[in-house]
C-alpha cells in the first residue's frame, strides 16, 4: 500500500470527523468498544495535525504522550490549562491503545474486569462506565483545546 502525505489540514480535519463520529458512537452502547477507540483516533489525530504543522517528521508510534509532547499543544498554553491537559492526555494514554480495533468486546470486558479486580473494586459495571466517562472527558477536553489553538 502506497504511503499518503496526509497534511496538517487533512489531520485537523480529520479529528474533528472522527470527533463527530464519537458524538455519535457515544448514544449507543453496543459501539462501546468502537467509541473508545475512535476518541483515541480523534486525539492522535489533533496531535499530528500540529506536528505536521510544524515539521515533515512523521512517527508512526501510536503513544498519545509522546505525540502530544511533539505535537507542542501544551506550550500554547498557561501552567494552568498545560497540566489539565497533560492530565487529561495521561489519562486517555492508560486507557486508549490503538490495537483496540482487532478488540471484541467480550476481550475489552474481560480486560476491565481485571483491572476491576486489581483495583479492588467489586461492581465491573460501574468501574466500565467510570472507565468510559474518563476517556470521553479527556477527549472532549483535548480536541477543545486543539481546536482553540488552530489557525
Amino acid at each position: 500500500m502506497a504511503t499518503n502525505h496526509f497534511t496538517h489540514t487533512d489531520y485537523f480535519s480529520a479529528s474533528l470527523t472522527r470527533y463527530a463520529d464519537l458524538a455519535h458512537l457515544r448514544t449507543n452502547t453496543s459501539s462501546a468498544i468502537f467509541s473508545v477507540y475512535t476518541a483515541g483516533v480523534s486525539i492522535e489525530c489533533m496531535f499530528r495535525a500540529y506536528i505536521t504543522k510544524y515539521t515533515k517528521e512523521f512517527d508512526a508510534k501510536h503513544d498519545l504522550e509522546k505525540l502530544f509532547i511533539k505535537s507542542l499543544l501544551g506550550s500554547k498554553f498557561d501552567i494552568k490549562q498545560k497540566e489539565q491537559l497533560t492530565i487529561a492526555v495521561k489519562k486517555a494514554n492508560q486507557i486508549w491503545a490503538n490495537d483496540m480495533r482487532y478488540a471484541s468486546e467480550k476481550r475489552m470486558k474481560r480486560l476491565i474486569a481485571h483491572k476491576n479486580i486489581r483495583a479492588g473494586l467489586h461492581d465491573v459495571n460501574k468501574y466500565i462506565e467510570r472507565y468510559f466517562k474518563e476517556i470521553f472527558e479527556a477527549t472532549d477536553l483535548i480536541i477543545a483545546k486543539g481546536h482553540e489553538k488552530w489557525t
